[in-house]
């Protein structure tokens, strides 16, 4: 018997994928050991992309069609993802002892934490007051489901990265069958 996941509110869901996210940055933060950052780089971009390929494909059709501007919304939410993936592509070809690489991990901080900002501040206030419980419940287990289902997904392939072939593009690819 497979477990089934907790149903919950959407918001609450994604919210709590935004506080995993932090905490994996304030590791980041308070380590100087360099394959620990790499590790929790590596931890941070599977968060991530999982985060992003569960939003493209739930929360993200919804947030179109009920918000106001939500095409708008959606595209620059989109956008975020896309800037934070690839700036985990660009981590992912650094050494942790690199001089870039503190500097391009901060430029990620600052691109996921305007993300967040801009979920918590706009989009869920108004999921919450354009979507009724039972919509947002509805919602909620789509994106717990598929988050389940991402959970069994190994992050990276056996067979390695392959030519141009970053962590974050090989999540990615795992979770729905293609790249960015």
């Amino acid at each position: 018997m497979t477990a089934t996941p907790e149903q919950h509110d959407v918001v609450t869901l994604l919210t709590a994928d935004h506080h995993a996210v932090r905490d994996l940055f304030e590791g980041y933060r308070t380590t100087t050991d360099p394959e620990l950052r790499r590790q929790l780089v590596d931890r941070i971009t599977v968060a991530v992309v999982r985060h992003s390929v569960t939003e493209e494909a739930h929360l993200y059709p919804t947030v179109r069609k009920a918000l106001p501007n939500g095409d708008r919304i959606a595209d620059e939410e989109i956008e975020e993802l896309t800037e934070a993936e690839r700036i985990l592509s660009d981590l992912d070809a650094v050494d942790p002892r690199d001089r870039r690489f503190d500097p391009l991990v901060q430029e990620l901080m600052d691109v996921v934490s305007m993300h967040i900002r801009g979920e918590e501040d706009l989009v869920f206030p108004e999921l919450r007051e354009r979507l009724t419980p039972e919509e947002r419940m509805a919602l909620g287990l789509r994106v717990g489901e598929a988050a389940a289902a991402m959970q069994g997904v190994p992050p990276v392939s056996p067979e390695g990265p392959g030519p141009g072939r970053t962590l974050a593009d090989r999540v990615r690819e795992q979770l729905t069958g293609r790249t960015r």
